[in-house]
């Protein structure tokens, strides 16, 4: 769903994880990942940047388990969480039980053409591209 993830990923996760602002949370059995979270904590955000459960694996908790260390981690009950549109169905069944709520739509942030959920907060503006409510 993101385009330039792997630039993401290099650029600001794994130096994060050196300063200890990023944490990675992997779940894997039998050597295969069957979940993950990437975890942004600094002073201006909260946020979990990736929730996945391998498909095979949705269903038996694993994505609970995740959510509920990440707001460990996080030390924030309801943190910042973007969504992207295709995946909303997944996630709402999940962090509802949570208290979670969608504050913001933002169309084109991250992919032009396509709708962001953002639960818990606001993601800051950026030029030329319109954050909704």
């Amino acid at each position: 769903y993101y385009p330039d993830i792997h630039q993401w990923f290099s650029s600001k996760v794994l130096p994060g994880t050196l300063s200890g602002t990023r944490k990675i949370m992997v779940r894997k059995s039998a050597g295969v990942i069957d979940g993950l979270a990437i975890l942004k904590r600094d002073e201006d955000e909260h946020k979990i940047c990736t929730l996945w459960v391998r498909p095979g694996q949705r269903g038996a908790g694993l994505g609970e388990d995740l959510l509920a260390e990440s707001i460990g981690w996080l030390g924030c009950a309801r943190p910042l969480l973007t969504v992207p549109a295709e995946a909303l169905h997944h996630f709402i069944p999940l962090v509802a039980k949570r208290g979670f709520c969608i504050s913001q739509h933002a169309h084109g942030y991250y992919r032009a053409n396509h709708c962001e959920y953002v639960f818990n907060g606001r993601l800051p503006e950026q030029v030329g591209v319109p954050v909704l409510q």
